[in-house]
């Protein structure tokens, strides 16, 4: 009989070489959608459950389900039953996953018929330990320290993943065809920059032009949705990815923005305004288009006033702009 075995008959056998080694594949991932499933996945391997669980614990909301693993198999929809239902079941444990913040971001659900060991709590206390330790690290990576918003490093990583997703939900599930695109049914990308950045840093200071990127950045977050993607693109140039319901609700979003903006009394700077440019993301579109198309609207905005929201398709329309040419390059512009 192993010593594992000893401490415990319930306990799966496994060495220490093997545990580096699953913590050592945990701690190789830099996306956290793929964090939580290696986690999972190391938990069914460990501790050999009925079926691992995580829900997100958003501020003020009640936990929310993200992703299930019973075996091998990965499910995306959760149970009918409720947290609170599930967590009092018998045979369930609950593990807390802490945030940078120290306070409870998520609940790791776990089901076995045999109930766990003083070992093998132990054993997933080490593992989440190590697991927060290791998303703390992964989120401070992917927030620019400033605004407390994503930044570049993280908009050029998720951009692909994000319209991987999007042309997921232009796919038709039953035929695995591209649907049509229904008005109902709009993503759009928006590149947002400050107006005349730079005359703010040279009259007020770069302590002024840091709080100013940091007063913007509160409104951005009050204006978007908790699932829209907001994103310090560099210096004074912000990117949004939004869901809306038609093209009148993206204007209406964007504008609610600069009006917001508009109208904000910004300490000892004043009065600020922005300039947006916004682009249709597509079912075919690719990164360095998108990026492209909102850059031109944006500049059309630059040059013709300021102070305003332009979408790139409705300047096509109007003449007002070329198409965009792939082999031109995204630029950032003078305030």
């Amino acid at each position: 009989m192993t010593k594992s075995t000893q401490l415990n008959n319930a306990m799966v056998p496994i060495s220490l070489q093997e545990v580096i080694g699953k913590i050592a594949a945990l701690t190789d991932h830099r996306d956290l959608d793929t964090l939580e499933v290696s986690l999972l996945r190391t938990v069914n391997e460990m501790l050999a459950p009925d079926w691992a669980a995580i829900y997100h614990v958003p501020e003020n909301e009640s936990p929310q389900f993200s992703v299930l693993t019973r075996g091998e198999l990965l499910f995306h929809e959760g149970p009918e039953e409720s947290f609170t239902e599930l967590a009092s079941t018998r045979g369930v444990t609950a593990f807390s996953i802490i945030g940078h913040s120290r306070t409870v971001i998520a609940y790791l659900l776990m089901a076995r018929k045999q109930e766990l060991s003083a070992n093998e709590h132990q054993m997933m206390s080490a593992l989440l330990r190590i697991y927060d330790n290791y998303l703390s690290v992964l989120k401070d990576s992917q927030i620019d320290r400033l605004t407390g918003l994503l930044n570049r490093h993280t908009f050029d990583f998720q951009l692909e993943k994000a319209l991987n997703l999007i042309r997921d939900a232009y796919t038709d599930e039953k035929t695995g065809q591209m649907r049509r695109h229904k008005e109902s049914e709009s993503f759009f990308l928006g590149e947002i920059d400050i107006d005349h950045f730079k005359h703010i840093n040279d009259a007020f200071g770069h302590l002024y032009g840091d709080e100013v990127l940091l007063i913007i950045a509160r409104i951005m977050q009050s204006t978007f949705r908790k699932s829209d993607l907001i994103y310090r693109f560099g210096g004074e140039e912000f990117i949004v990815i939004v869901y809306v319901e038609n093209d009148a609700d993206a204007e209406m979003t964007f504008e609610r923005l600069r009006r917001t903006v508009e109208n904000h009394a910004f300490p000892q700077v004043g009065k600020i305004t922005v300039s947006i440019g916004v682009t249709r993301i597509k079912d075919s579109s690719m990164p360095i288009e998108l990026l492209g198309q909102a850059d031109q609207a944006l500049y059309y905005a630059k040059h013709h006033g300021r102070n305003q929201v332009n979408f790139y398709e409705k300047l096509l329309e109007e003449k007002k702009l070329h198409a965009h040419s792939s082999k031109s390059k995204v630029t950032l512009h003078e305030s």
